[in-house]
């Protein structure tokens, strides 16, 4: 079995994994650089027989219609990824033509690409070529998978993105695992922790609750796919006596996710929750903006999406309050607001005097969790990706006595 690395070296994004025995070549997840122009996307790879998706996100899916649109390449994913995955690039699509940033595909392949899905399920086995495939939960958004790649001599498990605590939406990953000779993990959050669940849950409540005694409007900046979800169930567990509105892709992301109840930890409440819940459209913004409200909103990381209007028209009030709720890359409008204070967006610069804060509701494993699933796995090589520190994070494996390494440019390719 040869590894080669295409991408998610020492970095987050663009993830792309080979994986070939003899004549057979497999491709595990092929992502682009989110927000990055031009788009940049996995090393080229030669006529995979098929593409494995761990999950829907752009930066594990944005590349897959270049090999559909190149080699007719099929697509193995579950049910639910496949149309958020549709979802998600749908909108890429449109958002980079709005910038004036072009993508090398369009409308037409991403039509091709949907017909090129072939359905799979977690713990069922299926083979392509010399290779067994089984997926597992991963626990990162519905739909994600841990793949687990086997032929005759050994095999590779692949976490994708995954996470290891129950959060409101999503069972964490599964533990019962087959035995694992190469571990390929995420390093998203190698170098540092999360704080505790249930206080930041708590704390968000009340920054929400604070402003609308207020009598203005929270702002709740979300990601479309699992964070919009998360966040509304988490107003609904500690009792929701407000109105909320869900604006900007969120209704759509949340009609697929909860068209797939199978997934959810509890299949019902995410339904007793959007009883709350009144869908933004048309005009309404300028009147729920002057209401006491929650509003939950795309994007996540402030760099388009309703969002950018609320602020608009929202940030000299000091009542209001914005609230961010992952983490925010360098570079992006959000991470420049919690640094400077001033909202700066295209042909946008202006000073925020809104209450801003940012809550941590990942849904990757923690630091300390990443090492206690390698010590569990206890494989015979690690192979850290998908993470700015991946090069400490292998080196502090290797003095716990693991065979770890972290996959760089020049040092990619490994024979198992």
């Amino acid at each position: 079995m040869k590894l080669e690395f295409l991408g998610a070296m020492g970095s987050v994004g663009a993830s792309g994994i080979s994986i070939e025995d003899g004549s057979d070549r497999i491709v595990l997840d092929y992502g682009t650089k989110v927000r990055e122009v031009p788009p940049k996307f996995p090393l080229p790879v030669e006529k995979p027989k098929a593409v494995l998706l761990s999950h829907a996100h752009l930066d594990h899916s944005g590349g897959v219609p270049l090999l559909v649109k190149k080699y007719s390449t099929p697509i193995y994913a579950l049910d639910v990824t496949k149309e958020l995955t549709e979802l998600l690039l749908e909108d890429s699509i449109k958002v980079s033509r709005e910038e004036g940033v072009e993508l090398p595909y369009n409308e037409f392949d991403l039509k091709q690409t949907m017909k090129n899905f072939v359905l799979v399920s977690y713990h069922k086995p299926f083979r392509i070529g010399n290779f067994k495939i089984t997926y597992f939960d991963a626990g990162h958004i519905p739909g994600s998978a841990m793949i687990f790649v086997e032929n005759k001599e050994t095999n590779v498990l692949y976490t994708g993105d995954f996470n290891d605590i129950n959060t409101r939406l999503l069972e964490k990953c599964e533990e019962d695992l087959p035995r694992v000779k190469n571990l390929i993990i995420e390093s998203t959050y190698a170098d540092r922790e999360h704080p505790d669940r249930k206080r930041e849950e708590k704390e968000f409540v009340k920054m929400v609750e604070d402003t609308i005694s207020n009598n203005s409007p929270a702002i709740v900046a979300v990601f479309a796919v699992g964070r919009a979800q998360e966040i509304l169930l988490i107003l609904a567990k500690h009792g929701i006596s407000y109105p909320v509105f869900m604006d900007g892709m969120t209704k759509r992301a949340t009609t697929i996710i909860n068209k797939y109840k199978k997934y959810l930890r509890e299949p019902d409440e995410l339904d007793d929750a959007l009883k709350f819940v009144t869908y933004v459209e048309g005009r309404m913004r300028r009147r729920i903006i002057k209401e006491a409200a929650c509003i939950i909103t795309t994007s996540g990381m402030l760099n388009g999406g309703p969002v950018v209007k609320y602020l608009e028209k929202l940030h000299k009030n000091e009542r209001a309050s914005l609230i961010l709720t992952g983490w925010q890359i360098e570079g992006t409008p959000g991470k420049i607001l919690l640094e400077t204070g001033r909202f700066i967006y295209e042909n946008i610069d202006i000073e925020v005097k809104m209450r801003v804060k940012r809550f941590d509701f990942s849904a990757h494993a923690g630091r300390k969790s990443l090492f206690e699933f390698v010590k569990k796995i206890n494989p015979e090589k690690v192979f850290c990706v998908h993470g700015d520190h991946t090069e400490e994070f292998a080196e502090e494996l290797r003095r716990e006595g693991f065979d770890a390494i972290a996959p760089l440019a020049n040092n990619r390719i490994f024979n198992l």
